[in-house]
This record gives structure tokens, sequence and C-alpha cells, in this order.
């Protein structure tokens, strides 16, 4: 049986018989022939007036690595599976199929194993991939370490204490209490 779009409601159902049967009670979608069955109904009479279903970006080479597929479920649209105790494997794509959390997957008794991989992320907390505390943390680090190179003197120890740079950021205090020494920041 194939899949079907109720257009109203923008449900996607998946019937168990679309599935291949791996063994026992797995099962697999391959999402590639999916996005495609449902660009076929997106192009019917009855779906043309509607929104796409999904976004697809298709596979890129890259120095002689192939990166994966993406499809992601998009206005709106939900996947429903057809009720059941069995497990559906997602194949041939990074997707956004399982996500019962932004409302594409309408969760039942079937269980969905995604099998999607990161490979490279862009990160948009700056330009380093560092939230701005941590850039702080490293750069607070880097200058306690005595390794910048602009500040002059770059580190200053003394028996009690340790000044990075003209004392004005980062100052700490060494204390030594029987054979324990401690270094603590005091500003």
């Amino acid at each position: 049986m194939p899949i079907s779009i109720e257009w109203g409601t923008r449900i996607i159902s998946v019937p168990q018989s679309y599935l291949t049967l791996i063994s026992g009670t797995l099962y697999e979608l391959d999402t590639d022939q999916f996005r495609l069955d449902l660009k076929d109904l997106e192009d019917d009479v009855e779906g043309m007036p509607f929104p796409d279903t999904h976004n697809h970006n298709t596979e890129v080479s890259v120095a002689g690595i192939t990166y994966a597929r993406v499809i992601e479920i998009i206005n709106g649209y939900s996947i429903t599976f057809e009720d059941g105790q069995y497990t559906v494997r997602l194949s041939g794509s990074n997707n956004n199929f399982f996500d019962v959390e932004n409302g594409i997957l309408n969760q039942n008794q079937v269980q969905i194993i995604s099998t999607n991989s990161a490979g490279l992320q862009t990160v948009e907390t700056g330009v380093s991939g560092l939230t701005p505390s941590e850039s702080v943390w490293l750069s607070e680090i880097w200058k306690i370490m005595g390794l910048d190179a602009n500040e002059t003197p770059s580190l200053e120890v003394t028996p009690t204490g340790q000044i990075v740079g003209d004392g004005s950021s980062i100052t700490m205090t060494i204390t030594k209490v029987g054979d324990t020494v401690t270094v603590q920041r005091s500003t």
C-alpha cells in the first residue's frame, strides 16, 4: 500500500506494508524513495494547490567524500506510521522524520531509529564556535599561562602572586601552607 497525505490536516500516513521488512519486527524506510513518492503526491491534481511537504538537498561529493542527502519535512506537515509494535529504521538521508518535539513525528507504538550522521556542523555562536563566555575563559587562560606576546610583561610571578599583563585584568594570589601551594584569582 502506498503512502498518502491528508491535505487538510497535513498528515503524511505511512502504512507498515510500505516499509521493507528486515527481520522480526524491524523494518526500514528508504527515505529517498519516500521523498520521491511525496513529490509524486504533490504534483497530482489533489496536491498541486498545497505547499511542498519537504526540502531536499542531494548528496554532495567534496574531496572524494560523499556527504548524505538531507530531507526536511516542512510547512506544518507531520508523519504518522501505521500503529503497531514494530521498529522503523530510517535510511538513506539525514532527516527530521523522528522529531516528536517539533511535531514532525506523530508518535504511537512504533519505535523510530534515526541513522543521521552529524559530519561537519555550523555553529552559530561566534566566529570561533565558542560561546561568549568560553571565548573570555580561553583568552584569560592564554594570558594566565603567559602566552600573550602582546602583553609586556606577559606574566609576572612573585613568591606571593602572579600578575598577567599590567595587572588590571587578572591577578592571582599565591599562598603556601605547609607543603600545599594555592593559586587563586584575586581580580
